[in-house]
C-alpha cells in the first residue's frame, strides 16, 4: 500500500511541474486572456510554494511526503532519499543531475515565468487591445473580406 501511495504522490509532483513548464508559453500568448490569467495564478502559486518548502524543508514538500510513504513500505522494495527530480531525470533521460543543476533550472525558469508575467500584464494593458474588432463581412462573390 505504501509504494502505491508514494507512487501517485510522485504522479501528481511530475504532473504539477509538467503544467508549471508546458504553460509558460501561455505567458506569451495573447490569444485566450482567461486561461493566460489562470495559468499565472498557478504558475504564482507553485513557486511560492516551492520556494517556501524549498526554504523550509530543504527540498519540495511532495519529496518529503513521498520519501515517508516509500520508505513505510517493506524492506524488499528499493526506497530512495533523493529528490524527485534527480529520480524523474534519471528514469526519462538516465541522467543524474547534481542539486545544484536543478536548482540553477528551476531559478531560470522561475525567471523566465517572471519575465512571461510581465509580457503578459503589458500586453493586455496595451492600447491596441482595447480598439474593436471588426466583424467578418460576407461579400457577394462569396469570399470573406475584412
Amino acid at each position: 500500500m505504501w509504494p502505491v501511495l508514494g507512487s501517485m504522490v510522485d504522479v501528481v509532483h511530475a504532473l504539477l511541474m509538467a503544467g508549471w513548464i508546458l504553460g509558460l508559453p501561455l505567458l506569451f500568448v495573447r490569444r485566450w486572456p482567461r486561461l493566460t490569467q489562470a495559468y499565472g495564478v498557478y504558475a504564482i502559486a507553485f513557486i511560492v510554494t516551492s520556494q517556501l518548502s524549498q526554504a523550509a524543508l530543504g527540498e519540495c514538500f511532495l519529496t518529503t511526503i513521498s520519501s515517508d510513504l516509500w520508505q513505510r513500505s517493506p524492506a524488499s522494495l528499493p526506497s530512495s532519499n533523493e529528490w524527485f527530480t534527480v529520480r524523474l531525470a534519471k528514469w526519462v533521460f538516465d541522467m543524474t543531475p547534481s542539486h545544484r543543476a536543478i536548482v540553477v533550472l528551476s531559478e531560470l525558469l522561475i525567471l523566465l515565468t517572471a519575465v512571461g508575467a510581465l509580457f503578459a500584464v503589458r500586453a493586455s494593458s496595451s492600447p491596441l487591445r482595447a480598439l474593436p474588432r471588426h466583424p467578418r463581412v460576407r461579400t457577394q462573390r462569396n469570399h470573406w473580406a475584412s
